[in-house]
Protein backbone atom coordinates (compact mmCIF):
# COMPACT_ATOMS: atom_id res chain seq x y z
CA UNK A 1 0.00 0.00 0.00
CA UNK A 2 1.49 3.41 -0.64
CA UNK A 3 1.39 6.23 1.42
CA UNK A 4 3.21 9.57 0.44
CA UNK A 5 3.74 12.12 2.91
CA UNK A 6 4.54 15.84 2.12
CA UNK A 7 7.58 17.88 2.65
CA UNK A 8 8.72 21.42 1.19
CA UNK A 9 12.29 22.93 -0.03
CA UNK A 10 13.71 25.67 2.02
CA UNK A 11 15.48 26.98 -1.26
CA UNK A 12 13.26 29.65 -1.88
CA UNK A 13 13.92 31.34 1.36
CA UNK A 14 17.43 31.88 1.01
CA UNK A 15 20.81 30.24 2.73
CA UNK A 16 20.22 32.30 5.89
CA UNK A 17 16.12 32.32 6.23
CA UNK A 18 15.56 29.15 7.77
CA UNK A 19 13.59 30.25 10.41
CA UNK A 20 10.91 32.22 8.52
CA UNK A 21 10.88 29.20 6.24
CA UNK A 22 10.28 26.90 9.18
CA UNK A 23 7.47 29.44 9.97
CA UNK A 24 6.22 29.41 6.58
CA UNK A 25 6.03 25.66 6.37
CA UNK A 26 4.72 24.54 9.35
CA UNK A 27 1.85 27.68 8.77
CA UNK A 28 0.93 25.58 5.05
CA UNK A 29 0.80 22.44 7.16
CA UNK A 30 3.79 20.92 5.87
CA UNK A 31 4.93 18.05 8.17
CA UNK A 32 8.86 17.79 6.72
CA UNK A 33 11.40 19.62 4.76
CA UNK A 34 14.23 19.27 2.78
CA UNK A 35 17.16 21.57 3.26
CA UNK A 36 20.47 22.74 1.36
CA UNK A 37 23.78 21.57 2.49
CA UNK A 38 24.61 24.70 3.84
CA UNK A 39 22.90 23.46 7.06
CA UNK A 40 25.30 21.24 7.82
CA UNK A 41 28.15 23.67 7.99
CA UNK A 42 25.52 26.00 9.98
CA UNK A 43 24.69 23.56 12.57
CA UNK A 44 27.04 21.15 12.73
CA UNK A 45 28.29 21.96 15.81
CA UNK A 46 24.46 22.41 17.32
CA UNK A 47 22.99 19.37 16.49
CA UNK A 48 20.58 19.48 19.68
CA UNK A 49 19.74 23.16 19.05
CA UNK A 50 18.97 22.39 15.08
CA UNK A 51 16.76 19.06 16.36
CA UNK A 52 15.19 21.67 19.49
CA UNK A 53 14.00 24.24 16.14
CA UNK A 54 12.54 21.69 14.10
CA UNK A 55 10.55 20.38 17.47
CA UNK A 56 9.43 23.61 18.12
CA UNK A 57 7.75 24.39 14.56
CA UNK A 58 6.40 20.36 14.64
CA UNK A 59 8.63 19.55 11.52
CA UNK A 60 10.77 16.72 10.73
CA UNK A 61 13.99 16.74 8.50
CA UNK A 62 13.68 14.73 5.40
CA UNK A 63 16.46 14.65 3.18
CA UNK A 64 19.25 17.42 2.63
CA UNK A 65 21.02 18.23 -0.84
CA UNK A 66 24.41 18.39 -1.98
CA UNK A 67 26.60 17.73 -5.02
CA UNK A 68 26.74 19.52 -8.68
CA UNK A 69 30.50 20.26 -8.50
CA UNK A 70 32.39 20.10 -11.86
CA UNK A 71 34.47 17.16 -12.86
CA UNK A 72 36.86 17.04 -14.19
CA UNK A 73 37.77 19.47 -11.36
CA UNK A 74 36.64 18.17 -7.52
CA UNK A 75 38.68 16.42 -5.59
CA UNK A 76 36.37 13.10 -5.27
CA UNK A 77 38.51 11.82 -1.80
CA UNK A 78 37.29 15.64 -0.15
CA UNK A 79 33.14 14.82 -1.76
CA UNK A 80 33.11 11.56 -0.06
CA UNK A 81 33.75 13.02 2.86
CA UNK A 82 31.61 15.87 2.48
CA UNK A 83 29.17 13.47 1.94
CA UNK A 84 29.53 11.17 4.87
CA UNK A 85 29.82 14.16 7.00
CA UNK A 86 26.28 14.98 5.39
CA UNK A 87 24.85 11.43 6.34
CA UNK A 88 26.38 11.85 9.93
CA UNK A 89 24.28 15.03 10.55
CA UNK A 90 21.36 13.63 8.97
CA UNK A 91 21.49 10.58 11.36
CA UNK A 92 21.59 12.96 14.18
CA UNK A 93 18.66 14.85 12.98
CA UNK A 94 16.54 11.42 12.66
CA UNK A 95 16.68 11.70 8.67
CA UNK A 96 17.86 9.35 6.31
CA UNK A 97 17.92 10.42 2.95
CA UNK A 98 20.93 12.46 1.25
CA UNK A 99 19.38 13.97 -2.51
CA UNK A 100 22.74 13.83 -4.64
CA UNK A 101 22.79 15.90 -8.16
CA UNK A 102 25.30 14.64 -10.71
CA UNK A 103 28.81 16.84 -11.17
CA UNK A 104 28.03 19.25 -13.71
CA UNK A 105 30.30 19.00 -16.79
CA UNK A 106 33.46 21.25 -16.30
CA UNK A 107 34.06 23.77 -19.87
CA UNK A 108 38.22 23.46 -19.51
CA UNK A 109 38.32 20.00 -19.40
CA UNK A 110 35.32 18.45 -21.56
CA UNK A 111 35.01 14.97 -21.24
CA UNK A 112 36.06 13.33 -24.55
CA UNK A 113 34.68 9.74 -23.52
CA UNK A 114 32.27 8.05 -21.01
CA UNK A 115 34.85 6.30 -19.47
CA UNK A 116 35.99 9.58 -18.30
CA UNK A 117 33.08 9.62 -15.83
CA UNK A 118 34.10 6.76 -13.89
CA UNK A 119 36.27 8.11 -11.44
CA UNK A 120 33.13 10.46 -10.11
CA UNK A 121 30.74 7.69 -10.61
CA UNK A 122 32.82 5.10 -8.56
CA UNK A 123 33.09 8.17 -5.82
CA UNK A 124 29.13 8.49 -5.91
CA UNK A 125 28.39 4.41 -5.65
CA UNK A 126 31.24 4.89 -2.41
CA UNK A 127 29.17 7.43 -1.15
CA UNK A 128 25.87 5.45 -1.62
CA UNK A 129 27.74 2.24 0.16
CA UNK A 130 29.58 4.21 3.06
CA UNK A 131 25.72 6.29 3.78
CA UNK A 132 24.06 2.62 4.07
CA UNK A 133 26.16 2.23 6.73
CA UNK A 134 24.91 4.74 9.00
CA UNK A 135 21.27 4.27 7.65
CA UNK A 136 21.38 6.59 5.13
CA UNK A 137 20.43 6.17 1.50
CA UNK A 138 22.56 8.05 -1.37
CA UNK A 139 19.66 9.39 -4.20
CA UNK A 140 20.97 10.77 -7.54
CA UNK A 141 19.06 13.33 -8.79
CA UNK A 142 19.11 13.74 -12.49
CA UNK A 143 19.35 17.22 -13.85
CA UNK A 144 19.65 18.95 -16.84
CA UNK A 145 23.26 20.77 -17.18
CA UNK A 146 24.42 17.78 -15.46
CA UNK A 147 26.33 14.49 -16.59
CA UNK A 148 23.06 12.80 -15.77
CA UNK A 149 20.48 14.13 -17.86
CA UNK A 150 18.41 12.21 -19.38
CA UNK A 151 17.76 7.72 -18.96
CA UNK A 152 20.67 7.19 -21.19
CA UNK A 153 23.26 8.79 -19.07
CA UNK A 154 21.46 8.08 -16.30
CA UNK A 155 21.50 4.37 -16.56
CA UNK A 156 25.36 4.79 -17.59
CA UNK A 157 25.96 6.26 -14.67
CA UNK A 158 24.63 4.12 -12.36
CA UNK A 159 26.16 0.88 -13.65
CA UNK A 160 29.65 2.77 -12.75
CA UNK A 161 28.71 3.79 -9.42
CA UNK A 162 25.89 1.18 -7.61
CA UNK A 163 23.18 0.48 -8.98
CA UNK A 164 22.34 -1.60 -6.03
CA UNK A 165 23.42 1.20 -3.19
CA UNK A 166 22.42 4.08 -5.61
CA UNK A 167 18.86 5.14 -5.46
CA UNK A 168 16.91 7.71 -7.37
CA UNK A 169 15.35 10.79 -6.58
CA UNK A 170 12.57 11.00 -9.50
CA UNK A 171 11.93 15.44 -9.63
CA UNK A 172 8.49 15.25 -12.48
CA UNK A 173 10.44 18.64 -13.97
CA UNK A 174 13.06 16.54 -15.46
CA UNK A 175 10.83 13.73 -16.43
CA UNK A 176 8.93 16.01 -18.48
CA UNK A 177 12.15 18.32 -19.74
CA UNK A 178 14.06 14.55 -20.81
CA UNK A 179 11.01 13.91 -22.50
CA UNK A 180 9.96 10.42 -20.53
CA UNK A 181 6.88 9.17 -19.98
CA UNK A 182 5.48 9.37 -16.88
CA UNK A 183 4.17 5.95 -16.24
CA UNK A 184 6.71 4.24 -18.28
CA UNK A 185 9.81 5.79 -16.54
CA UNK A 186 8.09 4.97 -12.95
CA UNK A 187 7.15 1.50 -13.35
CA UNK A 188 10.85 0.54 -14.58
CA UNK A 189 12.59 2.68 -12.06
CA UNK A 190 10.27 2.18 -9.00
CA UNK A 191 12.50 -0.37 -7.00
CA UNK A 192 15.01 2.54 -6.95
CA UNK A 193 13.00 5.35 -5.68
CA UNK A 194 13.95 6.69 -2.31
CA UNK A 195 12.63 10.17 -2.89
CA UNK A 196 10.64 11.94 -5.30
CA UNK A 197 9.95 15.47 -5.97
CA UNK A 198 7.11 17.71 -7.40
CA UNK A 199 6.76 21.21 -8.83
CA UNK A 200 5.24 22.48 -11.59
CA UNK A 201 6.94 24.24 -14.39
CA UNK A 202 6.00 27.44 -16.38
CA UNK A 203 4.55 27.02 -19.84
CA UNK A 204 4.76 29.33 -22.63
CA UNK A 205 2.55 27.70 -26.10
CA UNK A 206 2.64 24.32 -24.57
CA UNK A 207 6.12 23.87 -24.10
CA UNK A 208 8.43 24.42 -20.89
CA UNK A 209 9.21 28.30 -20.99
CA UNK A 210 13.18 28.56 -21.16
CA UNK A 211 14.30 31.81 -19.49
CA UNK A 212 16.74 33.67 -21.15
CA UNK A 213 20.30 33.25 -20.65
CA UNK A 214 23.08 35.31 -19.55
CA UNK A 215 26.14 36.00 -21.39
CA UNK A 216 28.70 33.63 -19.49
CA UNK A 217 26.47 32.20 -17.25
CA UNK A 218 25.28 28.83 -16.98
CA UNK A 219 21.75 27.81 -18.36
CA UNK A 220 18.96 28.97 -16.13
CA UNK A 221 16.43 26.36 -14.80
CA UNK A 222 12.82 26.61 -16.09
CA UNK A 223 10.53 28.90 -13.54
CA UNK A 224 8.99 26.11 -10.81
CA UNK A 225 5.57 27.79 -9.98
CA UNK A 226 2.42 27.63 -7.84
CA UNK A 227 1.63 23.49 -8.19
CA UNK A 228 -1.56 23.37 -10.37
CA UNK A 229 -0.77 26.77 -12.38
CA UNK A 230 2.15 25.66 -14.37
CA UNK A 231 2.18 23.24 -17.58
CA UNK A 232 3.11 19.43 -15.72
CA UNK A 233 0.44 16.76 -15.42
CA UNK A 234 1.14 16.65 -11.61
CA UNK A 235 -2.02 13.90 -11.42
CA UNK A 236 -0.69 11.38 -13.89
CA UNK A 237 2.85 11.89 -12.09
CA UNK A 238 0.92 11.17 -8.39
CA UNK A 239 -1.70 8.32 -10.22
CA UNK A 240 2.26 6.36 -11.03
CA UNK A 241 3.84 6.54 -7.81
CA UNK A 242 0.49 5.03 -6.16
CA UNK A 243 0.26 2.57 -8.72
CA UNK A 244 4.15 1.86 -8.26
CA UNK A 245 3.41 1.47 -4.54
CA UNK A 246 5.76 4.30 -3.85
CA UNK A 247 5.80 4.96 0.18
CA UNK A 248 8.07 7.92 1.30
CA UNK A 249 8.49 12.00 0.67
CA UNK A 250 7.48 13.77 -1.77
CA UNK A 251 9.23 17.11 -2.15
CA UNK A 252 6.69 19.58 -3.15
CA UNK A 253 9.87 22.56 -4.92
CA UNK A 254 9.09 26.03 -6.13
CA UNK A 255 11.16 29.41 -6.93
CA UNK A 256 10.21 32.46 -5.75
CA UNK A 257 7.10 34.00 -6.75
CA UNK A 258 7.31 36.26 -10.10
CA UNK A 259 3.79 38.05 -9.20
CA UNK A 260 4.73 41.58 -7.01
CA UNK A 261 3.19 41.60 -3.99
CA UNK A 262 3.20 37.84 -3.18
CA UNK A 263 4.40 36.06 -0.11
CA UNK A 264 6.45 32.63 -0.03
CA UNK A 265 4.18 31.97 2.78
CA UNK A 266 1.10 32.21 0.49
CA UNK A 267 2.86 30.32 -2.22
CA UNK A 268 3.77 27.53 0.14
CA UNK A 269 -0.08 27.49 1.27
CA UNK A 270 -1.27 27.07 -2.13
CA UNK A 271 1.32 24.56 -3.31
CA UNK A 272 -0.18 22.38 -0.21
CA UNK A 273 -3.87 22.85 -0.41
CA UNK A 274 -3.00 21.90 -4.15
CA UNK A 275 -1.18 18.65 -2.71
CA UNK A 276 -4.00 18.03 -0.65
CA UNK A 277 -7.26 18.75 -2.48
CA UNK A 278 -6.09 17.83 -6.37
CA UNK A 279 -3.35 15.16 -5.57
CA UNK A 280 -5.10 14.16 -2.72
CA UNK A 281 -1.58 13.49 -0.71
CA UNK A 282 -2.83 14.67 2.84
CA UNK A 283 -3.21 11.64 4.78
Amino acid sequence: MSEIELACHLSPWGQHGMINALSDIESAGFKGIELPAIVVEQFEDRVQVFNEILLEHHIQLVAITAGGSKWPGMNLDEEVERCLNIARFLKSAGARVLCLYPPKPNPEHPIEDELDLMPAATAYGEIARRTLEQDVITCIHPEFGTLVEDEKTLEKFNQMADPEALKLCLDVGWLAEAGLSLTGFVKSYKKKLGLVHLKDLKFKKGKIAKPHKEKGKEDPRPHAVELGKGGLDLEAYVDALLVAEFSGWATVEFDPPEEPGRTLRSLAKACHDYAEHTLDLVL
